[in-house]
């Protein structure tokens, strides 16, 4: 497999939105047509929101979860159209064994859908059993949005270096990853070093965005995410790290830096495929 040469442009600015997580969806639509309306405002094309934006985990999420042409999704692409940016959001649809699909939709400044991607890997770890409600996906995702090819991850999904490389050998030059990564034992180490390893190894930027907790819901701080909201360039640089508390930040995106540390650091050419497949 050779790598893909699909990018159209060789910058992008983009926003990490760290907003906290409802169990009320009106309210998270709400927060991110804020956030979209300042992303605007600070020059962003693209917006990255966290995992299950429509609604926190610990919620009803079969009660809240509905087709991508449902209200909350019709929402999301009203308020992309509205702002002019594009957007990446974590939704839940309805599986057909009575689970949902934990989902990562994207859409253009225009509104348009341009993909959508179901998380393939469950959280069944740590005590948790993110199985028994939620139904896997089946396919790596990735588009072209705004002009630059990335690629679709959620949460747990990092965990797993596979889905990363096939994102890249894909074309990707920029990995977008929802989560809502829970607090633990070494589980905020754990964070940091994975990002910036998945842009290490690839030699491509990596946007991951995180949920924080909401202070109307103080009760359910547990279920939600740590923040560390981080921008790593194709070296490995941190370039923005949001830390554990509500904001956004806009950075820039410089494709050209993915060609030049390829350069320098060749490792997808110099990588074994007649060995490893």
């Amino acid at each position: 497999m050779v790598l893909s040469q699909v990018n159209k442009i060789t910058g992008m600015r983009v926003a990490l939105c760290q907003i906290p997580v409802s169990s009320q969806p009106s309210v998270n639509l709400s927060r991110v047509r804020s956030a979209l309306e300042d992303a605007a405002a600070q020059g962003a094309d693209l917006a990255v929101f966290p995992e299950a934006t429509q609604i926190r985990f610990g919620s009803d999420l079969a009660a809240a979860a509905a087709p991508l042409d449902g209200w909350f999704c019709t929402g999301l692409a009203s308020a992309a159209a509205e702002n002019g940016v594009a957007l990446v959001a974590g939704v839940f649809e309805p599986a057909p064994d009575g689970r949902v699909y934990n989902t990562a939709v994207a859409y253009d400044g225009a509104g348009s859908l341009v993909a959508s991607y179901r998380k393939l890997h469950l959280f069944d770890a740590f005590g948790q059993r993110e199985s028994d409600v939620v139904a896997p996906g089946s396919s790596v995702v990735s588009c072209l949005l705004g002009g630059l090819q990335v690629g679709l991850e959620i949460c747990y999904d990092v965990r797993f270096p596979e889905l990363s490389r096939a994102l890249v050998l894909d074309g990707a030059s920029l990995l977008l990853i929802p989560a809502s990564w829970a607090s633990g034992l070494f589980k905020e180490e754990h964070w940091v070093t994975l990002v910036r390893a998945r842009a290490i190894e690839n030699t491509v930027w990596v946007a991951a965005v995180g949920q924080v907790p909401d202070p109307d819901e103080p009760t359910h701080r547990q279920l939600a995410g740590i923040g560390r909201s981080m921008l790593v360039d194709p070296f490995g640089v941190v370039r923005t790290d949001l830390g554990p508390r509500p904001g956004i930040v806009v950075a820039e995106v410089d494709v050209s830096l993915v060609a030049e540390v390829r350069t320098a650091l060749p490792s997808l050419t110099n990588r074994r495929g007649d060995v490893f497949g």
